[in-house]
């Protein structure tokens, strides 16, 4: 934040840019989710690009439904990331008044 601005000032911006960013790491998570769990995607087939290798099958299927659990994760990872910068910015600002 440039100037004078405080962290507690801006608790919706935090907010929104962690719901971005959860929305756009959400299926690299869930493509290593997959990948940790031991589960093995198959080979995926598109018309007009043939069959996809194993090692990328697995980042589209993070793409593809079901979507189960997608809004609790997201909203989960929402409110950590929010909760962990904003955070600590308001902590800076506490600690640089002492």
């Amino acid at each position: 934040m440039g100037g004078g601005s405080q962290a507690k000032e801006h608790p919706w911006e935090y907010l929104l840019a962690s719901a971005c960013a959860a929305s756009i790491n959400y299926p690299l998570w869930r493509a290593s989710a997959v990948g940790q769990s031991g589960f093995r995607v198959s080979s995926i087939s598109i018309a007009g690009f043939g069959k996809i290798p194993p090692t990328i099958s697995t980042y589209l299927y993070a793409f593809a439904p079901p979507y189960k659990g997608m809004l609790a994760t997201i909203l989960g990872m929402t409110w950590a990331r929010a909760a962990i910068f904003w955070g600590s910015d308001y902590g800076k600002d506490i600690l640089k008044r002492m």
